[in-house]
């Protein structure tokens, strides 16, 4: 209408005609795992690169077990009631392969992926930093800290405490707060932080007694592969969905065995067997 092509009545004849358009509903809204997928579509652009992506026709084999999604999906129905949620997460420790990976209750409804994108405290299974950190520094399971409850005046809180002492391997089983505070303040809060990193967490976190009991937020995702790499022997593997990806005329574009992570060694392997252990 401002550059003279058309009249005001044939513009506003446009505006009320129906657009009749046909929007194809994303792939991973078509899927039966939509967590997963969608999972695969943000990791892709780590593998491939982006003239890659833009031509498409790809061929992805990934790593899902389906029984085993089917039965993830199923425990955080039931274990979520009303309007609460839930991740969960199971790989391989070895291979870093994800058999399942359930981001929520329900993808129609939220397509948030809390497995791997919602930062939430990760609570007492933080403390596996504090104990891999100490005895990493010499510390042995049966070493005796103190379960006495510990006060911070400056920050004006406390940690509670049933008092006594008790081995690292009771302190570690009976998930006692105080007493975890305890080896993380003999063992060094930077020692704590430094394990946290080689197992693969890359968020914040932070050098003080809070800290040792999850008050810096982590992924479902990070936490489960630092778990896996104790599990592997101290050696951590990168979680991926992939084993396989071929282009449009059917060539292998990556593979998980030629392209795939090898793992780095994050703990010694007899530090993780005592880990193991206890």
């Amino acid at each position: 209408v401002q550059a003279g092509f058309i009249t005001e009545s044939e513009a506003a004849a446009a505006k009320r005609s129906p657009l009749n358009l046909k929007p194809a509903t994303p792939k991973y809204f078509l899927s039966i795992a939509p967590y997963f997928t969608n999972w695969v579509a943000q990791e892709l652009p780590k593998v491939l690169s982006m003239d890659q992506l833009e031509v498409g026709g790809l061929n992805i084999r990934t790593s899902i077990n389906l029984s085993w999604q089917k039965d993830g999906q199923e425990v955080i129905r039931k274990n979520a009631p009303g309007t609460l949620q839930g991740a969960l997460v199971s790989m391989e420790p070895g291979t870093g392969l994800v058999r399942a990976l359930v981001g929520g209750k329900d993808f129609n409804a939220s397509q948030f992926n809390r497995a791997s994108q919602a930062l939430r405290s990760p609570g007492s299974t933080f403390k596996l930093f504090a104990y891999t950190a100490a005895v990493s520094a010499g510390l042995k399971p049966e070493n005796q800290f103190s379960n006495q409850q510990r006060c911070y005046p400056a920050e004006n809180f406390c940690i509670e405490g049933k008092g006594g002492t008790s081995s690292m391997t009771n302190g570690l089983a009976m998930s006692m707060n105080a007493f975890a505070v305890d080896v993380a303040e003999k063992t060094g809060y930077e020692r704590v932080i430094e394990t946290a990193r080689k197992l693969g967490l890359t968020e914040e976190i932070g050098a003080y007694p809070s800290m040792v009991l999850g008050a810096n937020e982590q992924t479902v995702l990070d936490m489960t592969a630092a778990y896996a790499a104790i599990a592997n022997r101290g050696v951590f593997v990168q979680p991926t969905p992939f084993e396989e990806i071929r282009g449009p005329d059917g060539e292998v574009l990556w593979s998980r065995r030629v392209d795939g992570d090898r793992g780095n060694r994050a703990v010694d392997s007899d530090v993780a067997d005592a880990l193991n252990w206890m």
